[in-house]
């Protein structure tokens, strides 16, 4: 199944949104790709990176809700208030806002000062996006979700039996296909278990296993179940981009697919539908205005695939990328990501949830997931019962 290299944001912002769009350079055929690597906090490694090039104006700077301090004080770090991921008073009839008042406040707390940093939330059982952060990168942007979408290449090798978390799947020090990919500092666990490898972010494990998939199988996966490639969500208040996970263009590109770079193009908004769906096993589109049609997907995820990710994630949160982040905050499960853009430059992603709230957070800019995104989704989960 083949789809279109390229989102394109619908709607009246859709020509003018000056958005990330991260190309590749094809070598003899093949995407090329740098060798680079980096740390995603405790010791993870969520880089291996494209060759691309950025706009000149990469990112807007000027967020939707804006990401000033509100005045509203913030929520207590000992423990969550007492909000639910339902509106608690406005209207929740047809065409009345998803947004949720207090967990509105909470992201624009986490955000403020952070003028690079997008954040959406939404409720994982209905879709309903509770709060969000600089809309136009946060919804249309188009933009590599690094090491986050191990999420769904996870899922897709538990589906298929490849693997169970348990699995002994070794995290060499290199793997090569087309080019070389690297873990941080050349670190390697050769008796490695799956579940490790997601929640250290060992790149050189979910290169290895990509000869387990063919070339547009993960491209059908991420349409079937997570409703990506669809250019049909109808979210409402403007345009937005749904994702793309083009089929892949060859072996190189594949490995880079596994690990969330190459042909690629996501956002906040799609990535916490990811996590979403990933932890309930049912795809619900993303929405900010209620009553409106909504695209739908027939198939829903196994339980083994369901109960594998939701392990993996937490992990992540108590002994990979994240724990630092997640350190004595209970009912949480996470995935970090570092992007590459261009020669150098990096985007600092998290995604995570935790109660009946999925969030994700993109900082352009970003050196690490743990790091730039971190904090933000800490503060803002919060306000969110475990």
């Amino acid at each position: 199944m083949s789809h279109r290299a390229a989102s394109t944001a619908k709607g009246p912002l859709g020509p003018f949104m000056g958005l990330v769009m991260i190309g590749v350079v094809a070598v003899g055929g093949l995407v090329g790709y740098r060798q680079f690597v980096a740390d995603d906090g405790d010791g993870g490694s969520d880089r291996s990176a494209p060759v691309s090039s950025a706009s000149d104006k990469p990112y807007p700077t000027t967020p939707t809700p804006t990401t000033a301090a509100p005045t509203v004080p913030p929520p207590p770090s000992s423990a969550a208030p007492s909000t639910s991921a339902s509106p608690t008073a406005a209207e929740t009839g047809p065409g009345s806002s998803t947004r949720v008042p207090e967990l509105q406040a909470a992201a624009e707390q986490a955000t403020a000062g952070k003028p690079q940093a997008s954040l959406v939330a939404l409720n994982i059982h209905t879709g309903e996006i509770v709060a969000t952060v600089d809309r136009d990168t946060g919804m249309s942007g188009v933009i590599a979700p690094g090491s986050t979408f191990k999420i769904v290449s996870s899922a897709l090798l538990l589906k298929k039996g490849v693997v169970t978390p348990n699995s002994k799947v070794p995290c060499p020090k290199t793997a090569v296909a087309g080019q070389s990919f690297h873990n941080l500092g050349n670190f390697e666990i050769p008796d490695a278990t799956f579940r490790q490898d997601f929640a250290r972010s060992c790149n050189t494990a979910f290169v290895e296993l990509r000869s387990k998939i063919g070339d547009s199988e993960l491209s059908t996966f991420s349409t079937d179940y997570f409703g990506l490639n669809s250019d049909a969500w109808q979210v409402g208040e403007g345009g937005t981009t749904d994702g793309t996970v083009p089929a892949s263009t060859g072996d190189a590109d594949k490995a880079a697919q596994m690990i969330g770079q190459g042909s690629l193009k996501m956002n906040p908004m799609t990535m916490a539908s990811v996590v979403a769906t990933a932890v309930t096993g049912k795809f619900h589109q993303p929405t900010l205005v209620r009553g409106g049609e909504v695209y739908k997907t027939g198939k829903a995820l196994p339980d083994n695939v369901v109960s594998g990710i939701k392990d993996m994630m937490r992990a992540c949160a108590t002994s990979g990328t994240a724990a630092s982040t997640f350190k004595g905050m209970p009912g949480v499960g996470a995935k970090t990501g570092t992007a590459e853009v261009g020669s150098s430059g990096t985007n600092g992603w998290m995604v995570a949830y935790r109660g009946d709230i999925a969030v994700a957070v993109v900082v352009i800019g970003g050196e690490s997931g743990s790091g730039a995104a971190g904090p933000i989704v800490r503060s803002f989960l919060s306000a969110v019962p475990a």
